[in-house]
């Protein structure tokens, strides 16, 4: 799992602070940092992680960068859910968004398997 975000891409302004607010204790940027790389694992793990590059892609960081933060943003308001193992249900919009991402995903990784196969035959004619 790599982490691609920081909590300046949109976590703090979802959670309603402004990027440049340095009130925040270290305590609260820990916890959303540590949140986000949750949310990150997760969306990861939902999806893949055999094609580099995807995730930061520019037709496919938004998706991701709006679902990672709405994940962890739920768990930075409700931090119960991470310590107590108690179960924090993926709204529909996350599954929908993570949905959107696995659709794009298998498509590039099909598209990468045929050009994988194209360069192999033409490795063998020569």
């Amino acid at each position: 799992m790599t982490a691609y975000l920081k909590i300046t891409d949109g976590l703090k302004r979802s959670l309603g602070y402004l990027d440049e607010d340095d009130s925040l204790d270290e305590g609260l940027k820990n916890r959303m940092s540590n949140a986000l790389i949750a949310a990150e694992s997760y969306v990861q793990g939902a999806i893949g992680t055999d094609l580099e590059d995807f995730y930061t892609s520019k037709d496919n960081k938004p998706l991701y960068t709006l679902v990672c933060n709405a994940l962890a943003a739920s768990y930075v308001q409700n931090p119960v859910s991470i310590t107590s193992g108690a179960v924090v249900t993926v709204d529909v919009v996350t599954n929908a968004v993570i949905g959107q991402l696995r659709g794009r995903y298998a498509k590039e990784l099909e598209d990468q398997d045929g050009k994988n196969t194209e360069s192999e035959q033409t490795k063998s004619e020569d």
